[in-house]
């Protein structure tokens, strides 16, 4: 491990870059990971966590965006199949989280 660490060291002064650890790279990646939607499932075997808690408790933070996107395509997804719905001819009346539209 050492010499990975003394590479990541050599190559960030070579290129005038702020010091950083392993840890933080780790942590970078993650978090890049989650934002563009990997599963958190594959983020944590990704970082080879023995669990998906401990995912999830370092990195719940991060998740709450997850989710507020995850209600907003699911509110998209029910304004499309109730538009589908009122648009079929002959259909009974379009329905919306089972009342009347």
């Amino acid at each position: 491990m050492g010499n990975r660490v003394d590479q990541l060291r050599k190559r960030t002064a070579e290129l005038d870059l702020p010091k950083i650890g392993l840890h933080d790279l780790r942590h970078t990646a993650a978090s890049i990971m989650i934002a563009a939607g990997i599963p958190l499932a594959v983020v944590s075997k990704t970082l080879r966590h023995s669990n998906l808690a401990i995912t999830v408790d370092l990195y719940d933070h991060l998740l709450k965006d997850s989710a507020d996107d995850a209600v907003v395509a699911l509110a998209a997804a029910l304004d499309r199949a109730d538009a589908d719905m009122a648009g079929q001819a002959g259909s009974p009346v379009g329905h919306r989280f089972g009342k009347a539209a």
